[in-house]
């Protein structure tokens, strides 16, 4: 009884994920959930300019990889990850408490997020959504805020460096 409750239970929350998945890529024109690899990150890592202290922004953030592998490879770092996705949220809002991380997770759109304080942002999102965010940095970011964008550029900057991984440029941009 218990294990066919735990079965639609699960099934439940996959038709809610893919669900809001299709709405939001198709009808709002967010990018699709696609992490970003391991291998990738700890490129990413290795290149940018991370030290303590810094207020590190995963845009979009899904599983929050990202801020994970930052909060492990580095001391003192501020993680916030943005998700919009509700399920996406509350899947790793709880893994996140129970694996006792210090990464804030919130709950919001990201466009509508003030970024002012963001030492470095990540991003793995899509073009138009990078071009939005480029008026956004413009607008929001201090000068020196580093922004890491995986495979998708943003229009109105001139990115500092760019590395290829696994067949997919990381951008780098100094504001």
């Amino acid at each position: 009884m218990y294990l066919l409750l735990i079965i639609v239970l699960a099934l439940f929350i996959y038709f809610v994920f893919f669900v809001s998945q299709f709405y939001n890529v198709f009808f709002k024109g967010y990018a699709p959930f696609i992490s970003t690899d391991r291998e990738t990150i700890k490129t990413i890592l290795a290149a940018s300019s991370i030290n303590s202290p810094l207020l590190i922004y995963e845009l979009g953030c899904g599983r929050a990889r990202f801020l994970r592998m930052a909060e492990k490879s580095f001391s003192g770092l501020k993680l916030i990850g943005v998700e919009n996705l509700a399920s996406l949220y509350y899947i790793n809002w709880i893994r996140l408490k129970l694996s006792f991380s210090k990464i804030k997770l919130w709950k919001k759109d990201f466009l509508t997020l003030n970024l002012q304080d963001a030492d470095l942002i990540y991003c793995y999102l899509n073009n138009e959504t990078m071009r939005r965010l480029g008026d956004k940095f413009k607008k929001e970011c201090r000068p020196g805020t580093q922004i890491i964008s995986r495979s998708f550029p943003i229009p109105q900057f001139v990115p500092e460096k760019t590395l290829a991984v696994k067949n997919k440029k990381i951008y780098f941009y100094k504001i």
